[in-house]
This record gives structure tokens, C-alpha cells and sequence, in this order.
């Protein structure tokens, strides 16, 4: 998506979330990992990534920004479960992340189309996971 803005600014925070989603699946890898989980398919989730993508490439940067705040109100839903849920600190460790993951994009979305005052990828650049990663 990020290659296909022509706008620097936006291009940039597109980079931005990019590095946002890839660290943060980065995170749960250990877990999957020691406890042997299935990760699902993987094939059928890029290809619907790309879907989005497609279809996002039809909507204007505002409708992009306003569309962020039903997905994270439906996953900080589904990741504060998963606090609950965590059975050791690792775990808990990982779905507060989710959270603040979510959390973080929604004030994107919000600070992105003024209904929030601040710079809009502030929140996602101050997490630990994201400062030390590189946008590419």
C-alpha cells in the first residue's frame, strides 16, 4: 500500500504501520514456537492482506483513516480477552502489547483526521518493539 501512495507524508506512515504489524506478530512468534501452535494459513492470510490492499487502493486517505477505528475497537476486544486469558506473564506480556498495539492505531486514526490532538504516529513510534525497528 505504501508504494502505491504518491503522497511522501503518507507513504512514510504507511511505512510506518507496515514495520507497526510486522513487529508485532514478531512478538507472539516465541510463543507459538514453545508451545507448538498452528499458525493458521498463512497463504490464505497474505492473500487476504492483499485483497485489502486492492481494495483500499479505491478509497481516499480520510476513509482509510476512519475505517481504522471499527477494526480496533473489534480487536481491543478480542486482545483484552487474551490478557485475561494469559496463562503465565509471557503471554500477558504479549497480548498487553496487542493492546497497545491496537490502542496506538486507533489514535492514528483519530489524531489523522483531527479528532485528536498530537502527532499521529507518536503513540506507535514511542512502543519499545517499533523504535528499534527500521521502516524500510
Amino acid at each position: 500500500m505504501a508504494k502505491r501512495e504518491d503522497d511522501p507524508d503518507r507513504r512514510h506512515q504507511l511505512e510506518v504501520l507496515t514495520v507497526l504489524e510486522r513487529t508485532t506478530k514478531e512478538l507472539a512468534e516465541p510463543v507459538f514456537e514453545q508451545r507448538s501452535l498452528d499458525r493458521g494459513d498463512t497463504a490464505a492470510t497474505v492473500a487476504a492482506a492483499a485483497e485489502l490492499v486492492d481494495a483500499l487502493a479505491g478509497t481516499s486517505w480520510e476513509e482509510f483513516l476512519a475505517g481504522l477505528g471499527p477494526i480496533t475497537t473489534e480487536f481491543l476486544a478480542k486482545y483484552h480477552q487474551l490478557v485475561e486469558q494469559a496463562t503465565d506473564d509471557t503471554e500477558r506480556e504479549i497480548a498487553q502489547a496487542y493492546v497497545a498495539h491496537e490502542e496506538a492505531l486507533a489514535a492514528f486514526g483519530r489524531r489523522g483526521l483531527g479528532q485528536e490532538s498530537g502527532e499521529p504516529l507518536e503513540l506507535i513510534l514511542a512502543l519499545p518493539y517499533v523504535v528499534g525497528a527500521t521502516v524500510a
